[in-house]
């Protein structure tokens, strides 16, 4: 320290610009800590709003893509119901033209040429009881008539398109000839023909 001899004012003069000096050396000092303070505090600030940016998009994103998925599972499924829907509607078009066009010459060409299957069956098994649907009653009885002895027309309608049903006298054997038989197995055909044409 140093030390001041003489005048009064000149001592306290050069004590108070010491005093002066260290306050604004300590208030340098204090401006610095306090803005390293601020600026690792507003550092930390940052960071840590960019973290909850980056989990608040990350749990977005997430949301979104749920969402998307959600609704690409929901579109598929409206379209696969259309389109089912579509296939079903061509499919029963099919069975009402069918039965539409059993007055045409080419159903009791068939008719004919199942009771001709069906008498050669009935040469093996025995006399046959056979089923059509009720529109087909007489056609059938005049058909089986030319084998009395071997086909014998039920009176019970069957629930079928069209064709026959026939079974042995005892019900063991049992012989499908129905319209819905074919159109039964031809089922995975006419579906693909529909969605193609659904499709084009």
């Amino acid at each position: 320290m140093v030390e001041y001899r003489g005048d009064a004012e000149r001592l306290a003069s050069e004590a108070m610009k010491e005093d002066v000096s260290k306050s604004l050396k300590l208030l340098s000092e204090a401006s610095e800590a306090s803005l390293k303070l601020l600026e690792d505090s507003y550092k930390r600030g940052l960071e840590e709003a960019e973290r909850r940016l980056l989990e608040e998009f990350s749990n977005l994103n997430e949301r979104v893509k749920s969402l998307k998925s959600k609704l690409d599972f929901e579109l598929r499924s409206r379209m696969a119901e259309k389109r089912n829907k579509f296939i079903e509607a061509v499919l029963a078009e099919v069975r009402r033209r069918l039965k539409e066009a059993k007055d045409e010459d080419w159903y009791k060409t068939y008719m004919e040429s199942v009771f001709r299957a069906l008498a050669v069956e009935a040469r093996e098994l025995g006399a046959l009881k056979v089923m059509v649907a009720p529109e087909d009653l007489d056609l059938a009885k005049s058909i089986a008539s030319r084998y009395p002895e071997l086909l014998k027309v039920s009176r019970e309608p069957v629930d079928i398109i069209g064709g026959v049903i026939a079974e042995s006298q005892d019900g063991t054997v049992k012989l499908d000839y129905s319209l819905d038989l074919i159109i039964s197995r031809n089922e995975a055909k006419l579906r693909y023909i529909a969605l193609k044409a659904l499709i084009e």
